[in-house]
């Protein structure tokens, strides 16, 4: 079985009010490796939150010449196939790769079922007192290079996931 590990980051909190997607990261895991990713940035035709900005790193300079949600999407729907796809804050994720298919006129009820890292930190490991990625990463040693990068919190991802699966085997 394939999963596909993926995260997005976004001009701010909600898609509801217009936050768009900016960056988008995905690597499918089969058998505990990484054997495939897909990674690009997205100009979201509107300006990107000086908040959001400051978490990610992400400018508007950066974006301007990257590809519309129009061509990302559809590569990145392509890229999951039916594969199980797997967020840290499913919720968050899920909520903004339905928003950008709304957009574009694609259902997304037609995406694959999703798990979500987060809730099954909080559910199988109720000592820890918080279960975000920081917590998580420290939690089981993980170095990352470049926190709040889609990429390289996808990699994190992938590695919280591994060691959950690890320690908790009948997660899956």
């Amino acid at each position: 079985m394939a999963y596909i590990i993926f995260d997005t980051e976004t001009t701010g909190l909600s898609p509801q009010l217009g936050d768009r997607i900016v960056e988008i990261a995905a690597v499918r895991v089969m058998n505990g490796e990484v054997i495939d990713q897909f990674h690009s940035l997205i100009n979201p035709g509107r300006p990107i939150s000086p908040e959001a900005a400051k978490i990610n790193g992400i400018t508007q300079e950066m974006l301007v010449d990257a590809p519309l949600a129009a061509v990302v999407v559809p590569d990145f729907l392509k890229f999951v196939g039916s594969d199980i796809l797997v967020a840290h804050n499913a919720e968050f994720d899920m909520a903004f790769l339905k928003r950008e298919m709304e957009l574009l006129g694609m259902d997304p009820s037609r995406l694959p079922n999703h798990m979500c890292t987060l809730e099954m930190a909080r559910q199988n490991f109720p000592e820890l007192q918080r279960h975000n990625l920081d917590v998580l990463i420290q939690h089981f040693g993980i170095r990352i290079e470049n926190r709040h990068r889609a990429l390289d919190d996808v990699l994190a991802t992938v590695q919280v996931f591994l060691q959950m699966h690890q320690e908790e085997p009948t997660l899956f």
